[in-house]
């Protein structure tokens, strides 16, 4: 009788194994991926950080752009509030405070 049981149990076994194996590539082959995009977003936010412009004396003066727009001509003060907006929007295109469109 123990020879019949025998055989099931070897194959069941090396299928034991052979799923454990399986399992354990699959493991190291996410963890490598992991550490690889972990690099991969850590010298992006370096290079992020480093590509980033120091903000315009504009954009963080007290009233921020707009009031810097609105003092370099006292005039534009006395234009209706949507003259003075479009007004605006041509100050930041001329100046390069908007962002780009692409």
């Amino acid at each position: 009788m123990p020879d019949a049981d025998s055989p099931a149990l070897q194959i069941l076994l090396y299928i034991s194994v052979g799923l454990l194996a399986a399992i354990a590539l699959l493991c190291w082959r996410i963890s490598r991926r992991l550490a690889r995009l972990e690099r991969r977003l850590g010298t992006g936010a370096a290079h992020a950080d480093a590509d980033a412009a120091a903000p315009t004396a504009a954009e963080t003066s007290a009233g921020g752009a707009f009031e810097t727009f609105l003092s370099e001509n006292p005039a534009r003060r006395a234009l209706p509030k949507g003259e003075q907006f479009a007004a605006y929007r041509k100050w930041r295109q001329e100046k390069g405070l908007n962002w780009s469109g692409s």
